[in-house]
């Protein structure tokens, strides 16, 4: 990945632009912003090669609640290990609509009321930055052979997908809690990949709490890694629109699942299953999906499984045409459709796999009071363990104090993200 720097702005919110021309096929050459007060603080313009994601997390915000002052309390990194924004940083508009210019939709901020959390990533950085390159390596590998459905995927990239999927089948299988939402601090180089890398992870999760081998594990993850392998046909300027799609623009891109089927299926070293996660990911319980309509035990179970994800983690990640919704929000869409759209069995699975309301998340309660999410209570995801730090009439507390929702059946979270002063 090669690069140059240009400084542009002036005084202490200046930023300083890298262009990055990634070569691969979905990009184009593009401004990647950094913070200059990075400069100061060690950032040598390389890529990290070395993480310790164990940070004192404060409070988790949503880039669009930012406001002038916050101080960033945890990296912001792209998935490639490049630093876009250091912790210690204090944000201004500036900043704050770079990040969402950069599609990030959530960020760590101190506080101190809530600055002895500590969180650890679901998927360490250096594996997550692994994966990504890995599929990126598939996904140019296929796009880059003739237009023909019959290609020759390159087997060294497939069983590097492979092994690193392993060690994230690994961590996963060695996970103590719900999983954290994927998304919330990292800034993607390219949509399509780090979908694929979070599809495949919270299939996962569904996959070994639904106790699955390690055989049929590997078989999702291929499964969730390629299930948009299809896009790679779709031209750009649709892919990418920031706008709606017009009718005809839609029925092109409901063609993907069929071209991720024909490129898969005539692969030796891709599975059918792993096929067929391309080719139905987008059917329903009821017969109203695509592309073919099927419904019920027609759909393949682990196409069920790739379904959930794969909505889950489009409605929760912040694109130039819609802001995200919070994990607890998602949750209700998924819900809504449970029986229709989804497995209602697995819908159940999902929800005790995925954190409703993410470590460090601010919350309102019927009382009025506002608080952060300190702790998941596993049999309970929606009613975590809540610190309290404002009164009813927006006083913050000198001593705050935690109530476990799970034990104290009144009270309820009515909002979420709500009060970020």
């Amino acid at each position: 990945m090669g690069g140059r720097f240009v400084r542009s702005g002036r005084g202490d919110d200046s930023f300083l632009f890298m262009t990055l021309d990634t070569g691969d096929w979905m990009s184009k050459d593009r401004q990647v912003p950094v913070i200059a007060a990075l400069l100061n603080n060690g950032y040598n313009h390389k890529r990290q090669t070395s993480f310790n994601m164990e940070v004192k997390v404060m409070r988790l915000v949503s880039t669009m609640n930012c406001v002038e002052g916050m101080e960033i309390a945890k990296p912001i990194f792209t998935d490639s290990g490049v630093v876009l924004l250091g912790s210690g940083v204090r944000l201004n508009q500036r900043i704050i609509k770079a990040l969402l210019d950069r599609n990030i939709g959530m960020v760590y901020v101190r506080d101190k009321s809530t600055d002895d959390l500590v969180i650890q990533d679901t998927i360490p950085l250096e594996m997550r930055m692994e994966a990504t390159h890995a599929i990126k390596e598939t996904f140019v590998g296929m796009a880059n052979f003739d237009k023909k459905y019959t290609r020759t995927v390159n087997y060294m990239h497939l069983d590097k997908l492979q092994n690193v999927f392993k060690s994230v089948i690994r961590e996963l299988k060695n996970s103590k809690s719900e999983m954290n939402l994927l998304i919330n601090a990292y800034a993607h180089d390219n949509y399509l990949f780090s979908h694929s890398v979070n599809v495949t992870i919270y299939s996962l999760s569904m996959a070994i709490k639904l106790g699955m081998d390690d055989k049929k594990l590997t078989e999702i993850a291929m499964g969730g890694i390629l299930h948009d392998i299809g896009k790679t046909k779709i031209p750009q300027e649709i892919l990418n629109k920031p706008g709606k799609l017009t009718y005809e623009e839609y029925e092109i891109i409901k063609k993907h699942p069929e071209y991720g089927f024909e490129i898969l299926r005539n692969e030796s070293s891709v599975s059918l299953l792993t096929a067929h996660c391309a080719f139905q990911h987008h059917e329903k319980l009821d017969g109203t999906g695509y592309p073919r309509g099927i419904k019920g035990d027609e759909i393949h179970p682990c196409a069920k499984i790739m379904a959930i994800a794969d909505v889950f983690d489009a409605i929760t990640s912040l694109r130039s045409y819609r802001k995200p919704l919070l994990p607890h929000e998602a949750l209700e869409i998924v819900f809504a459709g449970a029986g229709t759209h989804f497995d209602y069995d697995l819908v159940q699975t999902f929800r005790t796999s995925v954190a409703s309301y993410p470590i460090g998340v601010t919350v309102k309660l019927n009382t009025g009071e506002t608080g952060v999410v300190v702790q998941y209570i596993y049999n309970a995801p929606g009613r975590p363990v809540v610190r309290i730090i404002k009164d009813p009439n927006g006083q913050e507390l000198s001593n705050p104090y935690e109530l476990d929702l799970s034990k104290h059946l009144t009270l309820m979270i009515i909002a979420c993200d709500a009060i970020m002063g």
